[in-house]
């Protein structure tokens, strides 16, 4: 038992001296800024079987700081960013608590509108990406979470919508009012709220600048490097609205909401995501850098 307790502490002291050796009193931290784009494709990942969604085009521009200790970096900064995807919805029904007389003096119980419908969304998010990571020689790889704070959120809806009609003394639906008809529906870009999103972030990639040989004692660095990130909470918007606004005076006229911002969107799990490239300029350095030959970075020991 003694020769255990005796190994077990001498194991303790060899671990505990080698890692002051790889994190050493002599070694020193690094400081940086940075500013950074990024452009790739973004899209919604959905658990619901009515909505399918196509990505488009997204991109990001930032700046923010990261400090370095032998081959561990983390990083916090502010960014904006740009996401945007098409719908397409599967055809719906929806009918609301709108009754009347039809023009042909019968009572209607309720009328019903069959919805096609297509959205466009365009969101913009100021955002507060965090991440911590590795590198060596040049490579390096990251992770870490991003809180955005939408500052433009809008959806653009187009499609068409039928009319017909449920009568208490008549069976089945009745579409022989002249207005009973398909009415096409091209909306305009209509803004509604949305929470604060959560997405997990990585990025992997090289520094291009670490190839160079320089004598400034300055740090520089220019990576480029494939960039990922996932929604993890729901997008969600409050309140929310009815599938379709009905004019109560003239049921043919009707304003067709976008998916997102209606009770029949608020069901499904639907989460952003975007992969892309990312482009980064960093500069900085440490107390003890001299301007002294080296290729990279000095904080990347050699």
């Amino acid at each position: 038992m003694k020769k255990t307790l005796l190994y077990i502490l001498l194991l303790s002291v060899s671990i505990g001296l080698d890692a002051r050796n790889r994190w050493s009193l002599d070694e020193d931290n690094y400081h940086f800024g940075y500013v950074s784009v990024g452009a790739g494709y973004t899209s919604l990942s959905h658990k619901s079987g009515n909505i399918s969604a196509k990505g488009g085009l997204g991109y990001q521009a930032g700046f923010g700081y990261e400090f370095r200790r032998h081959n561990a970096w983390v990083s916090a900064g502010l960014q904006y960013q740009r996401l945007g995807s098409e719908l397409k919805i599967n055809d719906y029904t929806y009918t609301p608590s709108v009754g009347g007389m039809d023009n042909l003096g019968r009572t209607v119980k309720e009328y019903r509108y069959n919805i096609h419908q297509r959205d466009e969304q365009n969101w913009m998010t100021v955002d507060i990406p965090v991440m911590a990571g590795y590198y060596n020689n040049g490579f390096y790889i990251g992770a870490g979470f991003k809180v955005g704070f939408p500052v433009y959120t809008a959806g653009k809806v187009s499609g068409s919508y039928d009319v017909d009609a449920v009568y208490d003394r008549y069976v089945g639906v009745i579409s022989d009012a002249h207005y009973y008809t398909t009415y096409p529906y091209e909306g305009s870009m209509s803004r509604y709220p949305l929470r604060p999103m959560v997405s997990v972030i990585g990025e992997i990639g090289f520094d291009f600048l670490s190839l160079m040989s320089s004598n400034d004692w300055l740090c520089h660095m220019l990576k480029l490097g494939l960039y990922f990130e996932y929604g993890l909470n729901s997008v969600k918007t409050s309140p929310l609205a009815e599938s379709i606004t009905v004019n109560p005076n003239n049921i043919t006229e009707a304003v067709i909401n976008p998916y997102y911002a209606t009770k029949h969107g608020a069901h499904s799990r639907t989460v952003p995501y975007m992969i892309g490239v990312k482009l980064t300029y960093m500069i900085g350095g440490s107390r003890s850098a001299t301007a002294t030959w080296h290729k990279g970075c000095q904080c990347y020991g050699y």
